[in-house]
């Protein structure tokens, strides 16, 4: 089972408890920016990335608008994962939470 969470709570989750965080966005997506440490998942590479990580570290699954992310979210709950979260908003809504940098 997994849980939905805001992006203040993923916040507090990546700094307190060193969560994974999976982006399942298009590899393009992914490549025009994505949150610190986050790992881009899809199908092809979704075995691997199950193989090699702690089950035991919480797991923060990340899509566009936090849609995508909660079936996601679900798949990894059932292939061990103890701790699972779908993030609300999705990498959008991070992104707008973000500081603007100054140029």
């Amino acid at each position: 089972m997994y849980k939905r969470i805001s992006i203040e709570e993923t916040v507090e989750k990546i700094e307190k408890e060193s969560a994974l965080i999976a982006d399942i966005r298009d590899p393009h997506s992914f490549a025009n920016g994505h949150m610190p440490k986050a790992l881009n998942i899809n199908n092809q590479n979704a075995a691997e990335f199950i193989q090699e990580q702690d089950h035991s570290k919480p797991l923060i699954v990340v899509c566009y608008h936090g849609h995508s992310s909660q079936p996601a979210a679900q798949y990894f709950a059932g292939q061990g994962f103890s701790d699972v979260y779908s993030m609300d908003g999705g990498f959008e809504i991070w992104k707008l939470s973000q500081p603007v940098e100054q140029s």
